[in-house]
């Protein structure tokens, strides 16, 4: 059925006396309306099973609204409240539709219309918000009962009630364009398909926590979510607007915390390599003490020759380092003062400068310990140096002290053998004595 077809079926009794007695719809006809051939075609243009003997009886027009002689539904209603007793069942609106009672059909958009229109979205929207509902299939999905838990900051809030709502309580709602346009983009949200989907839901739950939770009675629950449709959707907006915010907020502090951890790493890795070098010459002198005796001036040279060169090559590296620090305090201003033009975002900033505080206060310490470390290495070599000057000075002494000795014992070993060739050589011969 077309909108062309079903405004032709409409055009047969529009403008006619038309009531609907014993379950059909009597229309008197005129002589120029009653056509047979015309009647007959708007018929079964609409699914309607013409019979030329019970339709048109003289200059009546019977259409039966039993669902036997129609091909589909049947578009004709007595009252509104029966198009809403279909509606609520199947929480579906025909497409088409028309009412005896009021002569509104579905091509108007009358106030009952956008009413049941509304109460089916809404029914829609609660059942995708639902955790549970009654039936769980089906084109009248969570017509019988929703089921909702959700987690609020005053705990965990539950609500079972059942969507529907009387038919005179139904005509007090002033629906509008407006509501329905509005629950349409709030079921929109919900079916968007992408990464957020699960986000947007939770907060509409949140925002739909916050609107009922005045409601008495399960019994309020639908018609205050009926008649407050429009505040509904704003508190989702303002919930949304503060979700996307929060999250900003808690994505910049997680990347707060994570340059923070790693500046605060390469901070210790480098003082950490510092350090090790900084004990090598102290672990030097304790080899050397350790494995090798001083005792004579050269191996003396070449111990404080070897320490000095050593003591430059870590001297040189702590500069590095000391460099690398002051290089990373510049990235650490840089780095966080783009968190500065962030007015709105006063926890990013205060997060920002507290943590930039610390790290340059890191920094200084290093710096200080680098400069502490050189300071070590080249008190340790002067002490080591002073040391092996001392070894040698005292080399040099024994050295004159064991010379004199051994001169002076070879002196006091020559005088008695002197004494012995002066005498055998002043001793005359014993041939001659005799």
């Amino acid at each position: 059925m077309t909108n062309a077809q079903f405004q032709t079926f409409l055009n047969l009794f529009i403008g006619l006396e038309h009531s609907v007695q014993d379950g059909e719809l009597i229309v008197k006809l005129s002589e120029a309306s009653n056509n047979e051939e015309v009647i007959k075609s708007a018929l079964e243009s609409v699914g309607y099973s013409f019979d030329k003997f019970r339709t048109i009886r003289g200059n009546q027009l019977h259409i039966s609204l039993n669902v036997a002689n129609w091909a589909g539904d049947c578009p004709i209603f007595d009252k509104w409240i029966d198009l809403y007793a279909v509606v609520e069942n199947s929480s579906n609106t025909p497409e088409f539709f028309y009412i005896v009672e009021t002569k509104n059909s579905s091509i108007d958009n009358s106030q009952f219309q956008i009413n049941i229109k509304l109460f089916c979205l809404v029914r829609k929207l609660l059942v995708l918000l639902s955790d549970h509902c009654e039936p769980a299939s089906g084109s009248a999905k969570g017509s019988k009962k929703v089921f909702l838990i959700i987690e609020a900051d005053d705990g965990i809030a539950k609500y079972e009630f059942s969507p529907s709502i009387d038919w005179e309580e139904l005509q007090l709602i002033q629906g509008s364009d407006t509501h329905i346009d509005d629950v349409e983009k709030l079921i929109q949200l919900n079916q968007l398909g992408d990464s957020q989907d699960t986000e947007r839901r939770s907060v509409m739950r949140s925002a739909f926590h916050e609107l009922i939770s005045v409601c008495h009675d399960e019994k309020e629950i639908f018609r205050r979510l009926l008649s407050s449709i429009t505040h509904f959707k704003k508190r989702y907006d303002e919930h949304y607007e503060l979700f996307v915010k929060r999250f900003s907020i808690n994505k910049v502090l997680h990347e707060i915390n994570d340059q923070d951890l790693s500046y605060t790493s390469k901070i210790n890795e480098i003082l950490s390599s510092a350090q090790n070098k900084a004990l090598a010459i102290p672990g030097a002198l304790i080899v050397i003490g350790a494995v090798m005796r001083i005792d004579q001036v050269v191996d003396g040279l070449a111990v404080a020759i070897g320490i000095l060169v050593t003591t430059i090559i870590v001297h040189r590296s702590l500069g590095v380092h000391n460099a690398t620090f002051s290089h990373i305090e510049k990235q650490v201003t840089s780095e966080f003062k783009r968190y500065d033009v962030l007015n709105e975002d006063v926890e990013i900033r205060k997060q920002a400068n507290q943590t930039r505080k610390e790290l340059k206060g890191l920094l200084r310490k290093a710096k200080a310990n680098s400069s502490f470390m050189r300071g070590a290495i080249w008190f340790i070599c002067t002490f080591a140096l002073g040391f092996i000057l001392y070894i040698a000075c005292n080399i040099e002494k024994n050295i004159l002290v064991q010379t004199n000795k051994l001169k002076n014992e070879a002196a006091v070993i020559e005088q008695p053998v002197q004494r012995v060739k002066e005498k055998s050589s002043s001793k005359p011969p014993a041939d001659k004595a005799k």
